[in-house]
């Protein structure tokens, strides 16, 4: 093995291993589990006990809770730590595949250890640590497939193509979205300068294939295992893009008809349409703002203004496809929803942090050409730039949360049945509770027909400046005996009570 693969082998060891630090400082800082979470961990568990297609009473795509449940069946670990073992080896995956993208992106080394520090920094990306989510895997999965996809640009040999393919559909697993790349990326072959058009055209198809056949053999699969329980979810996921196309647009009407009712003067309700786009447009533009942070967005100018950051000639159209279709994803989601969450502009953050690591080793290029105390002093002001975005940007914690989860593990019994609106505090008591009344709790509180029989506790969060709920709970606070009460300053407050024997 020669210098050169030790050194990077070395540097890779080290970024795995740094990686594993802040993960457990995540889930340090967060101990109770996300309410995402707490449905993968209802589904692995019912996955474990029930069997895989029992899982699509709940989600349509339990890949993910699978994963967890196979691990708690082989390592004989709780499904808690299951997860925190899957989620070790997704975000150890994640940062090494981006440093890798970064190198292969500029087909220079000396960006790595740039590219490691703005995404061990990263807030956001740190505080998804502290999840259990499949998001994580699904952009591990995708830099993976990304960094065989321009090592196949490089060199055109087939493994990477026999790599690519599987690491897209395994992120497609996670999040169905990652097909878009299984779909944009092949025609960018057609465009590589210095290809016979005949044996390019046939790397395209075989691409394609290799996803897409591969897709629909797996499915056909699946379906054949237990038709009667897989066949719908199919049909359903087979209808996604179609459903897309057609309900967006329609999404999109009635918002402007609600806009202009509701908002708008009369006058300007032949603007709706015009206004509510830009609206939606500069919610994608601040959330992908918002998910960079001002330390990347100052390298990013910075890049852009010196010219620095282009990319090596032979992957840039890769690339401008890649945060194409990234921006693609987040711009359908707020088209439908009209609203996002910063999770699906991640993986457009996460692309543009490559330029914006480019520019951080240019700048650290000019410091370094000053002699050894410019060099120092980068260095330190660097770290300490990125230790201040880190802590700066990280979720603010919820003592009042823990304090009452410790409770609830000390003072319920295990096994008793609970009414709870939070499906996190429900899942941390270790308590009987039923995941759909949980989701339903405040509606039904609203209105009186919360199921009484069989309840022996009620755990209530009740947020700040939510007077309706407090005002709707005095109907049944002839039946409920305060246990225990944690709040915060700002108000926030949850409240634990014993339900006397429904009448």
């Amino acid at each position: 093995m020669s210098a050169s693969t030790t050194g990077l082998s070395r540097f890779y060891l080290l970024l795995a291993a740094l990686t594993l630090a802040l993960f457990a400082f995540a889930n340090l800082r967060s101990p109770l589990v996300n309410e995402d979470g707490v449905l993968y961990l209802l589904l692995a568990e019912r996955i474990g006990n029930e069997g895989l297609s029992s899982a699509f009473a709940l989600y349509d795509r339990p890949f993910y809770p699978w994963l967890i449940s196979a691990i708690h069946a082989v390592s004989g670990l709780s499904l808690t730590h299951s997860a925190l073992c899957l989620d070790a080896t997704f975000c150890v995956l994640l940062t090494l595949a981006f440093a890798e993208f970064c190198r292969l992106l500029y087909d220079d080394r000396g960006v790595l250890p740039w590219a490691a520090l703005l995404i061990l920094a990263h807030p956001k990306l740190n505080n998804y640590f502290g999840f259990v989510i499949r998001d994580i895997g699904y952009w591990a999965l995708l830099f993976v497939s990304f960094c065989a996809w321009l090592r196949h640009l490089r060199d055109a040999r087939m493994r990477w193509l026999l790599l690519w393919a599987p690491a897209t559909l395994l992120a497609a697993a996670q999040r169905p979205e990652a097909l878009v790349f299984g779909l944009l990326l092949p025609p960018m072959l057609l465009l590589a300068p210095r290809r016979a058009r005949d044996a390019t055209l046939a790397r395209v198809m075989l691409a394609w294939g290799l996803v897409f056949g591969a897709m629909a053999l797996a499915l056909a699969l699946v379906a054949a295992l237990d038709p009667a329980t897989f066949v719908q979810p199919m049909r359903d996921a087979n209808d996604v893009p179609a459903a897309l196309w057609r309900d967006i647009p329609t999404h999109f009407r009635a918002a402007v008809e609600r806009y202009a009712h509701e908002v708008l003067d009369p006058h300007s309700g032949d603007v709706a349409a015009l206004s509510l786009a830009g609206g939606l447009l500069t919610i994608l533009l601040v959330k992908i703002l918002n998910g960079l942070g001002p330390l990347q967005c100052l390298l990013l100018a910075h890049g852009l203004w010196r010219s620095g950051v282009a990319v090596a000639a032979v992957h840039r159209r890769a690339y401008a496809t890649m945060l194409v279709g990234a921006v693609l994803i987040a711009a359908a989601f707020v088209g439908y929803r009209h609203f996002l969450d910063t999770r699906y502009v991640m993986l457009a953050v996460m692309l543009m942090l490559a330029p914006a690591a480019r520019s951080l080793q240019k700048i650290a290029a000019h410091a370094f050409a000053r002699g050894a105390p410019a060099r120092a002093t980068f260095v330190a002001a660097a770290l300490l730039l990125a230790s201040l975005d880190l802590l700066l940007g990280l979720d603010r914690p919820k003592p009042y949360l823990d304090e009452c989860a410790l409770w609830l593990r000390a003072n319920l019994p295990p096994g008793s049945p609970v009414f709870a609106n939070d499906k996190q505090l429900a899942w941390t008591s270790g308590a009987r509770w039923d995941y759909q009344t949980a989701h339903d709790a405040n509606l039904l509180i609203a209105e009186g027909s919360v199921p009484l029989a069989g309840n022996a506790y009620w755990i209530i969060h009740r947020k700040r400046g939510d007077e309706e709920l407090a005002r709707q709970l005095e109907h049944y606070r002839p039946l409920l005996t305060p246990l225990h009460r944690c709040a915060e300053p700002k108000g926030s407050v949850v409240e634990i009570f014993r339900q006397a024997p429904a009448p």
